[in-house]
């Protein structure tokens, strides 16, 4: 499966539109998580007349552990801002699609999951820095191949290094249970990354 990475990178990046805005990597000693991010904007009339934007989120990734466990997986999610408060946030809720393959049993992952996330902003002028967290779970009906549930937590720290690029120490949980009730584990870890946006 190692063999197979580099083409399915290869694929997500053919697979993107070209006004793709961001690039988020995540390493640890274990794993690695590339996702190609694009927004998704819908401009309606409002009661008096202007312009309302609603705003959302489309991601295409890939992940990979040490044990040659593949997933991709793609989100598309709604995103809000509250910026009336001393302390802005966003919330987001959607879906996110997970198919790939776990090779500690040779386990087909397939699953549409639903779940969302907060991210609370640090308002400073220079070198902002911010916190999320989001989680994503799907029961049975929803799952697909030899999947039973699938469960994925997140958090992060970013740093605005400079306006196009953040840095970030964050850590996820990523388990699938099979059809025979089997826990697997295929991320429980810390990680640095980097967001560029483009």
């Amino acid at each position: 499966m190692r063999t197979l990475l580099p083409v399915i990178v290869l694929g997500l990046l053919l697979s993107t539109s070209t006004r793709a805005s961001g690039l988020d990597l995540s390493l640890s000693n274990e794993t690695a998580n590339i996702e190609y991010l694009s927004p998704v904007r819908k401009f309606t009339r409002g009661a008096r007349g202007g312009q309302l934007e609603s705003t959302g989120l489309l991601s295409l990734g890939v992940f990979y552990n040490e044990l040659d466990d593949v997933v991709g997986h793609a989100k598309l999610i709604a995103v809000g801002t509250q910026t009336n408060t001393r302390v802005p946030y966003q919330l987001e809720f959607g879906v996110k699609a997970y198919a790939g393959q776990v090779k500690q049993n040779d386990t087909d992952v397939g699953a549409l999951a639903v779940g969302g996330g907060i991210k609370i902003q640090n308002p400073a002028r220079y070198n902002p820095i911010d916190l999320k967290i989001e989680a994503f779970f799907t029961p049975g009906i929803t799952t697909f191949g030899d999947t039973d549930s699938l469960l994925e937590i997140a958090a992060r720290i970013s740093l605005e290094i400079v306006p196009a690029a953040q840095a970030f120490l964050g850590y996820r949980l990523l388990e699938v249970e099979d059809d025979s009730h089997v826990t697997l584990e295929l991320d429980d870890n810390v990680h640095l990354g980097i967001r560029l946006q483009f």
